[in-house]
C-alpha cells in the first residue's frame, strides 16, 4: 500500500472535480483528483457534450431536408446514426484528452480508481494495480449523480432489455421506432426533439400538467406546440403503473391507457452518488440523499467540502463548474460563496430554450412586474437565416426597471440569454441593454428590441404589440 500526500483530493472528475482542481493548483495547492471512470465526468461522456454533438448533426440533417427553401437542391438527406454516434465520440474524446492536459501543465495528479474516505484527512484509493491511501489537508466530494429509474423499470434497463437511460440512448445503433421518454423536463424535452428529427414516433410523457413543469407558461406552450409540429405526441398528467419487456416494450398509463413500442427513454431525474464513498467513517449521514453544505461549499465536518450534482439542487454542469471552483478556493482560504440567484437554463431541442430569473407567472405573484417580448420573425438576421420561429421574453420591474427573468425560445436562445444573465448579475436595468450598442445584424439584436420596447421605445413593433401586462 503506498501513501501520498497532497494539499486537496477530489473524489470524482466531472464538471465540479475537474474545474475545482484546476482552481486550486491555480492557487497554489499540490492537488490530486480520483475518478473512476472518465474525466469529464456525465457532462463530458454522457450528457451534455455528446447530446450536443448528436445535436449538431440532426441540425444539420434538419437543413439539408429544408435545402429547397434556401435555393438549394439535394437528393436525398438521410440519418447514419452509427456514422452520427461515431462523430459523438470523437468529439468527446478530443474534449477528454484537453481536460487531461490541463492536469498534466498544472501538476493535478490523476488517480484511475475509486476513492473512499476513511477520515476527514485520508482517502483510500482502489485502483487496477492495488490500494493507495491519500493523505490531505481539504477533501472536495464531487461523485456527481446517475439516472434516476422508478419502481416500474427497475431491472429493465439497457439497450437489449427496450428500457434507456440518458448513458444507454447515446450509445444507440440504430434509432427506435417508437419511443416513449418518460419525464418532460429538460432532458426529456431535448431528446425527444432530437429523436423524432432522426425519424422515430417519440411519445413524451409528463406527470405533471405541462411539459417544462416551473418553466414560463407561455414558453413551455410555445414548446409543446415545436414538439407537436414534429409529431411528438405529448401526454401530461399521467404517470406509468406498470412495464414490461417482451419483444416490445408495454406500458400501462395512469388513465388505463397501453403504450407498446420499441423503447422507452428514462428522463425522470438522477439521483446522488453518495454511496459507499464512506461518509459514515467521516461522520456524513449516509442516507441517500444530496450531502448538505453551507454557502461556501462545506459540509458539516470541517474541511471536507462538496460540489456538484452530489449536493442536489440545479443538477446543471454549469453550477457545477462554479460549485466545484468555490469549494476549491475555500478548501485554499479563501472566502468564497455561491450565489444562485442568477442561474441560466438551457432545452436544446428544436427550437432552443433557454431562461434565467422568475417566470412572468412568478415575478407578478412577488412583484409589480410587466413582462415584454419580441418576435423573432421581426429580425432582419432571423429572417435572414430563415430561423424565425420563437420570441424574446423580458419580465421587468414596474418601478425600477430591472430585469426579474428573461426567457428566450428559438435561434441560439442558449447563447442569447447570457446577455440577459449578465444584466441581472449586476442590476443593469433594460435601459442599460438599450443603451449598449448591439452589432447589426444579429440575433442578439433581439434582445435590444425586447428591451427597447419595456423602456417604451420599440422600433420594429406596433404600438402595444409587445406587451403581456
Amino acid at each position: 500500500m503506498g501513501e501520498q500526500v497532497f494539499d486537496v483530493v477530489f473524489i470524482g472528475g466531472g464538471p465540479a472535480g475537474y474545474q475545482g482542481a484546476i482552481r486550486a493548483a491555480q492557487l497554489g495547492m499540490k492537488v490530486a483528483v480520483v475518478e473512476s471512470r472518465e474525466l469529464g465526468g456525465v457532462c463530458l461522456n454522457r450528457g451534455c457534450i455528446p447530446t450536443k454533438a448528436i445535436r449538431a448533426s440532426v441540425e444539420v440533417l434538419s437543413r439539408a431536408r429544408r435545402a429547397k427553401a434556401y435555393g438549394i437542391e439535394i437528393e436525398t438527406a438521410r440519418p447514419d446514426i452509427k456514422a452520427i454516434i461515431a462523430r459523438k465520440n470523437k468529439v468527446v474524446g478530443l474534449l477528454r484528452g484537453g481536460i487531461s492536459q490541463l492536469f498534466r501543465s498544472r501538476s493535478i495528479e490523476h488517480l484511475e480508481g475509486t476513492g473512499t474516505l476513511l477520515s476527514p484527512r485520508e482517502v483510500e484509493v482502489e485502483t487496477a494495480n492495488g490500494i493507495i491511501r491519500l493523505k490531505a489537508g481539504k477533501i472536495v466530494i464531487a461523485t456527481g449523480s446517475r439516472p434516476s429509474i422508478p419502481s416500474p423499470f427497475t431491472g429493465l434497463t439497457g439497450e437489449n432489455k427496450g428500457v434507456l437511460t440518458t448513458d444507454d440512448i447515446l450509445e444507440v445503433s440504430r434509432v427506435p421506432a417508437s419511443l416513449l421518454i418518460v419525464g418532460a423536463g429538460a432532458v426529456g424535452v431535448e431528446m425527444a426533439s432530437i429523436m423524432a428529427e432522426l425519424g422515430s414516433s417519440v411519445t413524451l410523457l409528463e406527470m405533471k400538467d405541462r411539459i417544462l413543469p416551473g418553466e414560463d407558461l407561455e414558453m413551455a406552450s410555445y414548446m409543446t406546440r415545436m414538439l407537436k409540429r414534429q409529431k411528438v405526441k405529448v401526454l401530461t398528467g399521467l404517470s406509468v403503473n406498470e412495464a414490461a419487456v417482451g419483444d416490445k416494450v408495454t406500458v400501462m398509463l395512469s388513465n388505463g391507457q397501453k403504450w407498446e413500442g420499441d423503447a422507452v427513454l428514462m428522463a425522470a431525474g438522477r439521483v446522488p452518488n453518495v454511496e459507499s464513498i464512506g461518509l459514515r467513517a467521516v461522520g456524513l449521514a449516509e442516507n441517500g440523499r444530496p450531502l448538505a453544505v453551507n454557502e461556501h461549499m462545506e459540509t458539516g465536518i470541517s474541511g471536507i467540502f462538496a460540489a456538484g450534482d452530489v449536493v442536489g439542487g440545479w443538477l446543471l454542469a454549469h453550477v457545477a463548474f462554479a460549485e466545484g471552483i468555490t469549494a476549491a478556493e475555500n478548501a485554499a482560504g479563501l472566502t468564497s460563496r455561491m450565489d444562485y440567484r442568477v442561474v441560466p437554463r438551457c432545452v436544446f431541442a428544436f427550437p432552443e430554450y433557454a431562461a434565467v430569473g422568475l417566470s412572468e407567472e412568478e415575478a407578478k405573484e412577488q412583484f409589480p412586474a410587466t413582462a415584454f417580448s419580441f418576435p423573432f420573425k421581426s429580425l432582419g438576421m432571423a429572417q435572414a437565416l430563415g430561423e424565425w420561429e420563437g420570441m424574446v421574453k423580458l419580465v421587468v420591474h414596474e418601478k425600477n426597471g430591472q430585469i426579474l427573468g428573461g426567457h428566450v425560445i428559438g435561434p441560439h436562445a442558449a447563447d442569447l440569454v447570457a446577455e440577459i444573465a449578465l444584466a441581472m448579475r449586476h442590476q443593469i436595468p433594460a435601459k442599460g441593454i438599450v443603451d449598449t450598442i448591439h452589432t447589426h445584424p444579429t440575433l442578439s439584436e433581439a434582445v435590444l428590441e425586447t428591451a427597447q420596447a419595456a423602456c417604451g421605445q420599440a422600433i420594429h413593433m406596433l404600438p402595444g404589440e409587445h406587451t403581456n401586462k
